[in-house]
């Protein structure tokens, strides 16, 4: 019976295998390491103690070597090395510069925590070390800092951006355009375009930006930010086979087609781009939310929708379709409705980043308490 507890207690802690190896491709060629080179110890670090699991953003595993006389050792064949992981990733070769080992690592979409091991020869192991791969935001309000520029570059189907300040291995935006022809987007000069930004990784500004173009004029697109509530993680977007699923910060999802970039599910319904003759009748994207959660619409045309106020139409409190003057907020839970002032949110200076005033949802609950009659519903 002692025997049988003790088994169970063993087999109980013991950790699951790591299953996932990467090493150099020249691994079938002779080592280049002096024969009487002998490494006595690894240490094993991160660039990033957690990474943001976008399955676009990546980090850098570091390993030192040691002799057993603790001296490092900057001679060893980086195709000596081996990193095993508990969950698969892309990993690229060790590589050694400047005197450092290390090896550029990108965890896939919603990659839990992995653990990790790097060894020599497999004689020589690095105790287990853990990377954690995360789609929380990893702070609340942004740095006092401003990019210079954004950097943007292909995914897939996607451009994938970030500012000038932040790390080149990291993402804080990704967009797609439905250019047409299809039932949204009707003519051949008109888009229909999406931007998920996340600034910094951080809560304050996520938001989604739809512009609607209705021809080549740039100050005739309708632009139209939706914030989404509450906002329990960034934004994540999954490209698959025939779809493209965008979870949102609710947690809910937005599904489209990975062709047209048409949206065929998820909590919000799309109607075509208004490309009628009077632009100053020509209405905003045609948006409707179906969720649980609170969303925050502001419009403008040809300028950014936080700070245009040259309409004096009040955006529309059906579904915010019409109308630029104020915000529109709706409880997708209860059905309640607000309109509330662009100033409550954003000061009115032309700045970049324009940030969002409240960094966390604790904040923003009690405003809506006090001036909206009801919360953020929890789930």
């Amino acid at each position: 019976m002692r025997y049988l507890i003790l088994l169970l207690i063993v087999s109980c802690s013991s950790t699951t295998p790591l299953k996932y190896s990467f090493n150099s491709s020249k691994v079938y060629l002779a080592s280049l390491t002096d024969e009487n080179v002998r490494v006595a110890k690894i240490e094993l670090s991160f660039q990033d103690s957690t990474v943001f699991a976008s399955g676009m953003d990546s980090t850098y595993v570091v390993a030192k070597l040691f002799d057993k006389d603790g001296a490092i050792l900057t001679n060893v064949d980086p195709s000596d090395l081996t990193l095993s992981c508990s969950e698969d990733v892309e990993a690229k070769p060790f590589s050694l510069k400047q005197g450092i080992y290390k090896t550029s690592l990108l965890p896939r979409v919603m990659s839990p925590d992995i653990r990790m091991q790097v060894d020599w020869k497999n004689k020589v192991k690095s105790k287990m070390a853990v990377l954690k791969s995360s789609t929380a935001p990893l702070k609340d309000g942004l740095l006092p800092y401003h990019h210079e520029f954004i950097e943007a570059k292909a995914n897939g189907e996607v451009m994938v951006g970030r500012g000038s300040r932040f790390p080149a291995s990291g993402t804080e935006e990704f967009s797609f355009v439905n250019v047409g022809t299809n039932k949204i987007v009707k003519n051949f000069n008109s888009s229909r375009t999406y931007n998920f930004e996340y600034p910094e990784h951080a809560r304050q500004n996520i938001a989604m930006q739809i512009d609607d173009a209705p021809n080549d004029t740039i100050s005739h697109t309708m632009h139209s930010i939706f914030m989404v509530f509450p906002r329990n993680q960034l934004p994540i977007l999954e490209q698959l086979s025939n779809t493209m699923e965008v979870t949102l910060p609710s947690g809910e999802k937005m599904i489209f087609n990975k062709d047209s970039k048409e949206i065929i599910g998820g909590v919000f319904q799309e109607g075509p781009v208004d490309t009628s003759s009077d632009r100053m009748k020509r209405l905003y994207p045609d948006f409707k939310y179906t969720g649980r959660g609170v969303i925050l619409r502001v419009n403008a045309r040809g300028q950014s929708p936080q700070l245009g106020e040259f309409e004096k139409q009040k955006i529309d409190m059906d579904h915010g379709n019409s109308g630029s003057a104020e915000v529109l907020i709706i409880n997708g839970t209860t059905g309640q409705k607000c309109r509330r002032p662009k100033i409550d949110f954003w000061d009115s200076m032309d700045v970049a980043p324009i940030e969002f005033k409240f960094a966390t949802d604790e904040d923003f609950e009690v405003y809506l308490q006090n001036n909206c009659g009801f919360g953020l519903p929890k789930f």
